[in-house]
């Protein structure tokens, strides 16, 4: 939802699924708006998953593209104010944007191992310090929580390093990497959900330096980039191939975006939706708890 010069975020709970429409929303707006100075509104953000968290960030670098002159409304409710905080999201925002008002914690903000706050990925010693990060922290969750195993972790962690490495590689621009666990009370599992997105040129792009790409739609260049086939990259692994077998075989999810499309992978299912146009790729791995 948008009005003359401000760009809304209506969805309450900002997922993989909901910021389809939050990027539609913001192709819309970026196509009439022509003044200088903005307001990004999320006012009426509720949760906000890993996915979500990048998205923001990448919304606030991508306006400020364009508009010199950004202000940020923060959340109405406190808590999320807080959470977003603690999570590094509007530390993020901040280099692109004016916050309205500084983010204040009704307490102090507990350091909680069980995080990965919002981490920026510009170049490669910042890959180091991510993987040292996933190495305490996430590694703690899929083993002591989540019941991994040492060779799944591991697999697990060279995804990300690889999932990093493209957006030096091949996105052509900054990416972001958070991280969180939760718990699904109706199934009484623990999951984790990991968020790695950039804005850079988008999979089907980066496809076509070995490929003819020319009649693919994007959903089809992701299809494509999960395939083993088409995932191998010359220096190192199986890329998206490997992230989507760790999840078929761990019961996980995989929602990957590029372009104007998304794709959602479960099992031996996988489903192609729509998408407001925006450049690079972003992904998000859902592990859930073993049994």
């Amino acid at each position: 939802m948008t009005s003359e010069n401000t760009l809304v975020i209506t969805e309450n709970n900002l997922s993989a699924v909901s910021c389809d429409d939050v990027m539609r929303d913001l192709d819309v707006f970026m196509q009439r708006r022509r003044e200088d100075n903005i307001v990004l509104d999320l006012s009426q953000l509720g949760f906000v998953d890993p996915y979500g968290m990048g998205i923001l960030c990448l919304i606030g670098r991508h306006l400020s593209a364009r508009y010199w002159d950004i202000t940020c409304r923060l959340p109405a409710d406190p808590d999320v104010v807080s959470y977003l905080t603690r999570m590094k999201v509007f530390e993020s925002l901040s280099s692109y944007a004016t916050l309205e008002g500084t983010p204040q914690t009704e307490r102090p903000p507990v350091h909680n191992e069980r995080l990965l706050e919002v981490m920026s990925i510009e170049q490669k010693v910042d890959i180091e310090t991510v993987l040292g990060v996933i190495e305490q922290r996430v590694g703690a969750i899929l083993s002591e929580e989540l019941h991994y195993t040492v060779r799944e972790i591991t697999g697990f962690k060279n995804v990300v390093a690889e999932l990093c490495h493209n957006i030096i590689d091949h996105s052509g621009d900054k990416g972001f990497v958070v991280a969180q666990r939760y718990i699904n009370h109706k199934l009484k599992k623990k999951f984790a959900i990991i968020g790695v997105c950039d804005l850079g040129i988008g999979i089907r792009e980066s496809l076509s330096s070995k490929h003819d790409t020319s009649s693919w739609s994007h959903g089809q260049a992701i299809k494509m980039a999960v395939q083993k086939e088409f995932s191998r990259g010359d220096t190192r692994g199986l890329g998206l191939y490997i992230v989507g077998q760790i999840c078929q075989d761990n019961g996980g999810s995989l929602h990957i975006r590029s372009g104007d499309e998304r794709v959602y992978i479960r099992g031996d299912r996988t489903y192609v939706h729509p998408s407001g146009s925006f450049p690079g790729t972003q992904v998000s791995i859902t592990l859930y708890e073993k049994q």
